[in-house]
């Protein structure tokens, strides 16, 4: 049997940043094509190295060729491999999505991929300190989109992005030093079997709280999500710049905290912590949403309510539950991501963000508009779409528990959250109609833009649709969900569909005045800061009492 190449890993994770800097003097044509060439490469050889690890065995690489405990060490594994094909399918989808886009310029470019270069390498790396190298690059970077078509608020928004995650850098920082001094090494493996031997665990549950809340912001857990909306909600930045960030730089930080807890557990165990933070997250998350007018903020305070969601199942202590939070990572990537780039596209045609002035998005602009309803559908868990398989995974794993029970408030929250958002497809488009006079220049009808959409769209019916043959592919165990599909869940959906309907029509649209003081309030420096310090003094405690 064929098999592909199979690249360095290094070379994976350098390849963007090298090509992009490289290119970057380029015609922007050009550019552009250089760099259409380089994610069909990156997406080739993720899926080569993928195929090894999914049938063949684990990938290692220690750079430079340096000893263990010196060089950095790149694993691509059962976790890192789907991860690292996720990333670089997406970076591709959306990269053709917004090709034809004006701001898509050289400095965009370049900027956009070291992003990815961040994120790829954050996958594969096994070393905490490249790790925190890692994350600044990416914070810098991010930074610099945020506020790339430079209005006041946008910079704004940029500069407190920045000094909140500064100050958990600085957090992350002081614990790799930390951590450092007790075990004179920083590399995943090699700190789980110095963990073990440890005479007295309490000896790091400073480092690990230290590095963990510092994780924690970048994961967008309660109450360090503040700065989520900033920068996935900016008023100027990009729909590209708000899928990459939501479909998968966020999953960088979910990924490391389930990875770091492995690699502590040796000597420290929070997840039954982290769980319960997880539905906190979720809640708070679905609860900020639904105060929200402006789209791209519902869709970005849903994201923290989803990733929440996906701790949950991560750290429920079951395995069916955390191969479903896993496959949830991998569904709220195409879903979210999907619902950004359309919410962008939206905004452009309409000229307006708020919810209650846009009308009609179906009827108006019918691919975007169908693809947007396969992302609400995908994100609500309607049978025989994507995230109702990766739910009745974590709802399966949990039953039994009060975690059940939460599951269906979570469940309950994200259909609210989308009947509100879904008032948008609907009725007579009456907003925005002086700008049909320029029809060329409409942007629901650059075939990138549809085509990559309705694309997305069919991925998120078909991870529904095939969903349980997708968690054997991908991950390798095999669970069966036929039960997603059975007429018991569709009708509970349909009833939980029913109730926020009447909740929306009965109560939100009742108590707007209370919302709008919901929505006026955001997380200042001053408030994050304190949120960070809680939360490291908090996880210290716990550890403390359990170890």
């Amino acid at each position: 049997m064929p098999t592909l190449p199979i690249p360095p890993l290094h070379l994976i994770v350098l390849l963007p940043v090298t090509v992009a800097a490289f290119g970057f003097f380029l015609p922007r044509r050009l550019f552009h094509i250089v760099l259409l060439v380089t994610h069909a490469v990156m997406v080739v050889s993720a899926v080569a190295v993928f195929a090894e690890v999914r049938w063949g065995s684990q990938l290692v690489e220690v750079v430079a060729g340096w000893p263990d405990g010196i060089g950095i060490r790149l694993v691509a594994d059962r976790y890192s491999a789907p991860m690292l094909l996720l990333a670089t399918t997406f970076a591709a989808a959306t990269f053709l999505f917004s090709t034809r886009a004006s701001y898509m310029d050289n400095t965009f470019l370049f900027v956009f991929m070291l992003i990815e270069t961040g994120i790829l390498g954050t996958f594969l790396s096994a070393d905490v300190f490249n790790v925190y190298v890692l994350f600044e690059l990416m914070m810098l970077a991010i930074s610099i989109l945020i506020m790339y078509k430079r209005d006041q608020q946008s910079v704004y928004d940029a500069m407190l992005y920045l000094m909140m995650n500064f100050i958990g850098m600085a957090f992350m920082l002081l614990g790799i030093g930390y951590l450092y001094r007790t075990t004179g090494v920083l590399d995943f493996w090699l700190l789980q079997e110095r963990l073990a031997e440890l005479s007295d665990p309490r000896a790091v549950v400073i480092p690990y709280a230290l590095i963990m809340t510092a994780v924690a912001m970048k994961s967008a857990l309660f109450p360090l999500f503040g700065w989520l909306p900033r920068a996935h909600g900016a008023p100027s930045a990009p729909s590209i710049v708000s899928a990459i960030l939501s479909g998968v730089q966020v999953k960088v930080g979910v990924y490391l905290l389930v990875r770091l807890q492995w690699t502590f557990m040796p000597a420290i165990d929070a997840s039954g912590f982290f769980a319960v933070l997880g539905f906190v997250t979720a809640t708070v998350g679905f609860l900020l949403a639904i105060a929200q007018k402006d789209i791209k903020l519902i869709l970005a305070y849903h994201t923290v309510s989803q990733v929440g969601l996906i701790v949950m199942g991560l750290h429920g202590g079951s395995d069916l539950a955390f191969w479903g939070g896993m496959y949830h990572m991998i569904n709220h990537a195409f879903f979210k991501g999907l619902l950004f780039l359309t919410a962008g596209i939206i905004i452009e045609e309409y000229g307006v963000r708020s919810y209650d002035k846009i009308r009609g998005v179906l009827r108006r602009m019918p691919a975007v508009g169908v693809a947007a309803l396969a992302g609400v559908l995908g994100i609500t868990g309607a049978p025989f779409f994507n995230g109702s398989i990766s739910k009745y995974f974590i709802q399966e794993g949990l039953q039994g528990n009060l975690w059940e029970l939460a599951i269906y408030v979570v469940n309950l929250g994200t259909l609210l959250s989308f009947v509100k958002y879904s008032t948008i497809l609907f009725g007579r488009p009456e907003i925005g109609e002086a700008k049909q006079e320029q029809p060329a220049e409409r942007p629901s009808r650059d075939p990138f833009v549809n085509g990559i959409s309705l694309i997305i769209g069919a991925v998120c019916f078909a991870g529904g649709i095939f969903g349980g043959p997708a968690v054997a592919l991908v991950f390798g165990p095999e669970y069966t969900a036929t039960g997603a599909y059975s007429a018991e869940k569709i009708v509970a959906f349909l009833v939980m569909l029913v109730l926020a309907v009447a909740a929306y029509f009965g109560l939100v649209r009742r108590v707007d005045g209370v919302l709008a003081a919901v929505r006026r309030h955001k997380f200042s420096f001053n408030q994050v800061t304190v949120f960070l310090t809680g939360f490291f003094l908090a996880l210290l405690a716990y550890g403390y009492v359990t170890v």
